[in-house]
């Protein structure tokens, strides 16, 4: 592939018209992604007619509506809520009103931007922990990068969240990750129709297993945190210690346990499944590659890769943007249309499922020249054309954007940049990830790839 080769990665080919009942279902248990119709790329608003009853938003002014100037009126999908409970419980992600913003309250000074500069010492040894292991490996070895970006994240995430980390939890989060996602749309599936939970269906015991298994080693990190243990700065020992301004109330343990996991979970996730990504469109982007190792070596030098770096890793962050553009690790946001609407011109009735399929948005054909082509230049200062707010929202919008935004992103520019200028990313010929949506999105198989070192 030569540098001025346009690439064009896998993507989801979408119905030629919204899915009617049954094989709207038939598609949700496969990819959520195929439930997006093609006009969704194209148009503002979609209807799809029932049951259930969707709407797809891709509109900047609906998606303003929905998540900036009315949010309070369409508050978060149950739907979605019903698909993170299993693992998550009813943390800060799920709830609303003032119980959202006074646990929203207690984990903001975590991510301040001071807090956030002091995270880049670990950070930067997370990455090169991971360029260790491979430089430890025999000399071409095929490595399954999606699992060594779950390792790296989560070293990050839980030595920042936890102080002192959560071995136990990656370890039990390990053995089931892959099973766990494999069966979450059958859970969104029975949610959806109303059936109970303990009905048999495929992926069901492997699913439970799981969440037993998070969710006692979480307890038991909860059930263990005391007074007097000099661990209360950070996110557990704020939140253990927090007060509901309003009712004087302290998090219970459940919630306490909830709240971390979700946390844990998500916040590792999403970073590594992005990671995964980004790599591997670098991998076949060459000019992109060489342009990302040329800054990194003028910035860092020889040295670690740390936050007071990120402001000049000013290409490195083109390209991961382009790559949450491409690939946004959550593909799909629900809102619920509590009553009869009118959103962007059209007529939305109570009981609607509002999806806003932050993939489609990000690919559409009205807002994004040449949309299915990788080309971070679109995120350029120099580029005239700049997205909008609500053209570019991996991380959400509105007042509910993501509490980790910044975080993930100096997390990912400084591993990028790391990984870049030890390592050369090549995928085997023979394989082509194909994006799949499963609560996130990630390579429908793992993502093997030789990781050939720098002398």
């Amino acid at each position: 592939m030569t540098s001025d080769t346009p690439f064009y990665p896998p993507h989801v080919t979408p119905a030629t018209r919204p899915l009617r009942f049954p094989f709207n279902l038939i598609k949700l248990v496969g990819d959520n992604l195929a439930l997006i119709p093609a006009q969704a790329y194209e148009e503002h608003v979609v209807l799809a007619p029932g049951r259930p009853r969707m709407a797809f938003f891709t509109g900047p002014e609906a998606l303003k509506t929905l998540l900036q100037n009315r949010r309070q009126e369409f508050p978060k999908g149950w739907l979605q809520n019903a698909s993170l409970e299993p693992l998550m419980g009813r943390p800060m992600l799920s709830s609303e009103g003032d119980e959202w913003r006074w646990q929203r309250g207690v984990a903001a000074p975590l991510f301040s931007h001071d807090e956030l500069m002091q995270y880049g010492p670990i950070m930067s040894a997370a990455a090169d922990a991971t360029v260790a292991q491979w430089r430890a490996a025999v000399p071409g070895t095929v490595h399954y990068i999606n699992r060594d970006m779950l390792r790296a994240a989560f070293r990050v995430i839980s030595n920042t969240m936890l102080v002192g980390g959560a071995e136990d939890v990656l370890l039990e989060i390990e053995k089931g990750h892959a099973d766990y996602y494999r069966g979450a749309n059958w859970w969104v599936l029975y949610s959806l129709l109303r059936l109970p939970q303990w009905l048999p269906r495929p992926g069901g015991r492997s699913m439970r297993a799981q969440v037993r298994r998070v969710r006692e080693v979480v307890a038991r990190i909860v059930a263990g945190r005391g007074g007097g243990d000099g661990k209360d700065s950070d996110l557990l020992g704020r939140m253990r210690l927090a007060v509901d301004p309003e009712t004087g109330r302290r998090m219970s343990q459940e919630l306490l346990g909830d709240n971390i996991i979700s946390f844990l979970v998500a916040g590792y996730d999403t970073t590594a499944f992005s990671l995964s990504w980004t790599l591997y469109l670098i991998s076949q982007s060459p000019e992109w590659e060489e342009r990302i190792l040329e800054e990194v070596r003028t910035v860092a030098g020889s040295g670690p890769v740390t936050g007071a770096h990120f402001r000049s890793l000013v290409v490195t962050q083109q390209v991961y943007n382009e790559a949450l553009r491409l690939f946004p690790t959550a593909p799909i946001i629900i809102r619920d249309i509590v009553r009869d609407e009118e959103i962007d011109g059209a007529r939305i009735l109570a009981g609607t499922i509002g999806l806003i399929p932050i993939y489609a948005v990000h690919r559409h054909r009205r807002y994004w020249s040449d949309p299915d082509r990788f080309d971070p230049g679109r995120f350029s200062a120099a580029n005239p054309i700049k997205p909008t707010r609500y053209q570019f929202l991996p991380f959400g919008a509105g007042p509910r954007i993501c509490i980790g935004a910044a975080f993930a992103t100096i997390e990912a520019t400084i591993m990028l940049a790391t990984f870049i200028r030890a390592a050369h990313f090549e995928v085997t010929p023979e394989f082509h990830p194909q994006p799949v949506a499963r609560i996130f999105l990630f390579p429908k198989h793992e993502l093997p790839m030789r990781v050939r070192l720098r002398a």
